[in-house]
């Protein structure tokens, strides 16, 4: 975690050893290639990402004595509040090693093209203004699409950094896991496919709506084979789970009652009604992004039924409790000009004092738990005049339809792929900045990943659905590397040891179904609550605690964030 890189040479020797610090930020991780094995990338805090050739090592001032071979490769530039970008984690494509994907600190992880990169010295590239440029950028659709939501949730959002990155094997999918967020799942080369005619005319292709990225992150990746009498009882049964508040079951039964075939088989009140049902399961949860798919199937609901009263009333609260402000007082005015016998009903959301803890949890909870009263009494303030001051009939700036408040702009030049394939809920990272996430098993069909539990968290790839729970450390676990070929994987946490993990027991120690549940909904809670009171120096104390328990001595432990 200093700012060196260091190459030591097998069998081990340390005269022969080489260390290098052409990083002015903590080096964070290191990138190789099998196709390349005479180069390797580094990544660091200070926005660089660093190309080693053994065969022209650079100088301890990172100047290389044959031009072109080791120095800069990418410029991560600045985020979009002018802050120096720091890249957090890296991936060379496993069967294309021309291709390198870096998490970076904010919520989009960039990938690019060696081709059309050119390595540069440190100090040419340092003094360069802009970025080098991606072919492709990825980021969770309620991060990406805020353009209309409050400071104070794009501030919440711009916390949510990458912490890893991983290639499946076949190069097709990309694995991003992200600080105080979930895992994500996105598709390599989304980008539109030209389709020419006979004339060899290009045949125009229909632009999805924005808001339609990721509306299926829930859902099974194939989509059940289940007759109408099963899916209504899915259904039915969601409905259940929902009137008890059991919102994480009443979701696991909706969500594949959406993703059945034998849906479209349903009249369309009765598939309103269960987009309806979904969303306010959603709203009654709100894990994040919960807010955005409760908008995301109000807005499918709607386009089986745009008169549904309920419905809209069900979006504008979505909005509301996605911090969607401007949205949400867009959509209330229509509301009271279209049911004006029932504008008390938006009365609250109009005047900006509608309460976005009803139903689930705070957002304000959620940003900064270890907050003074005074702090939260001028943010509120803050607040109330900001929503005030928009809370006029004026609709200056603001789109003329509903789906261009969902639009995104582009990220250093290049379009965003949104479209999250699968999320992965369970795991808490809030407490380090290292949090690793990978493919797992024959074909990649799971995820493992580390959480501040201390678990090594596995889920089904297909289903996203948590099948085990390995105590893999007595803090945090950070580093979950899975073995090529064999059925091992490696751990390490905050503790001094690494563990390797194998299904050499005869014995079922896997977690009950219901002890799996415990353990997603505590590490929820735990990082709703901790999600920002681990700030400067708390951090370090909470290690520091955790060290002095035992007679070894102080180990150099990964920085928490």
């Amino acid at each position: 975690m200093d700012h060196d890189v260091r190459i030591h040479y097998a069998p081990f020797r340390e005269v022969s050893s080489k260390i290098y610090r052409v990083h002015r930020g903590r080096v964070k991780d290191i990138g190789s290639s099998y196709a390349v094995p005479k180069v390797f990338w580094t990544a660091a805090e200070d926005g660089l990402v660093y190309q080693f050739d053994l065969r022209a090592l650079p100088k301890t001032n990172g100047v290389c004595e044959t031009p072109d071979t080791s120095g800069v490769l990418i410029n991560l530039g600045r985020d979009r509040n002018g802050n120096v970008l720091k890249a957090m984690g890296m991936t060379v494509h496993p069967l294309d090693p021309l291709k390198v994907a870096v998490a970076c600190g904010d919520f989009y992880t960039r990938m690019y093209d060696r081709r059309m990169l050119r390595v540069q010295q440190y100090a040419r590239a340092t003094g360069a203004t802009g970025a080098t440029s991606p072919v492709e950028v990825f980021a969770p659709p309620h991060m990406h699409l805020d353009a209309f939501c409050d400071k104070k949730t794009k501030r919440f959002h711009d916390k949510c950094h990458g912490t890893s990155i991983q290639f499946s094997n076949d190069g097709l999918e990309i694995l991003a896991n992200y600080h105080n967020d979930h895992i994500y799942l996105f598709k390599v080369g989304s980008d539109e496919t030209v389709v020419f005619k006979k004339d060899n005319k290009i045949e125009p292709q229909i632009q999805p709506l924005a808001w339609l990225n990721g509306a299926h992150m829930d859902e099974p990746r194939l989509s059940p084979d289940l007759h109408l009498e099963e899916v209504q009882m899915l259904h039915d049964r969601g409905k259940e789970a929902l009137d008890k508040s059991e919102y994480m079951h009443a979701l696991k039964s909706l969500n594949v009652a959406c993703a059945a075939r034998g849906v479209i088989k349903m009249t369309p009140t009765r598939r309103k009604d269960l987009h309806h049902d979904c969303a306010k399961a959603y709203l009654g949860r709100r894990w994040n992004a919960d807010t955005y798919l409760a908008a995301v199937q109000c807005k499918k609901a709607l386009e089986l039924d745009p008169n549904d009263r309920e419905v809209e009333l069900s979006y504008i609260k979505a909005l509301s409790a996605g911090r969607r402000q401007p949205q949400a007082r867009w959509q209330s005015r229509r509301y009271k000009e279209k049911y004006p016998d029932h504008e008390a009903d938006v009365i609250p959301f109009l005047n900006g004092s509608a309460s976005v803890t009803d139903g689930g949890r705070s957002l304000q909870h959620m940003l900064r738990p270890g907050r003074s009263s005074s702090d939260d009494a001028s943010i509120n303030s803050e607040e109330v005049s900001h929503g005030s001051s928009q809370s006029d009939d004026s609709e200056d700036g603001l789109p003329d339809n509903d789906d261009s408040f969902w639009e995104g702009d582009l990220v250093n030049s290049t379009p965003v792929n949104c479209d999250v394939l699968r999320r992965y809920i369970g795991y808490c990272n809030v407490q380090t900045d290292i949090k690793e996430a990978s493919f797992f098993g024959k074909n990649d069909a799971y995820i493992i990943a580390g959480s501040d539990d201390g678990r090594a968290l596995v889920w089904d790839k297909a289903t996203g659905e948590l099948v085990n729970a390995i105590k893999a450390d007595a803090d945090i676990v950070n580093c979950v590397q899975p073995h090529p070929f064999d059925a091992c994987v490696a751990t390490s946490g905050i503790e001094d040891v690494i563990r390797l993990w194998s299904p050499t027991s005869g014995e079922e120690n896997t977690p009950t179904k219901s002890e799996l549940e415990n353990i997603l909904t505590r590490n929820q809670s735990q990082m709703d609550s901790m999600a920002v009171s681990f700030e400067g120096d708390l951090h370090n104390m909470v290690r520091l605690v955790f060290q002095s328990g035992g007679d070894h001595q102080a180990i150099q432990e990964c920085a928490t964030s």
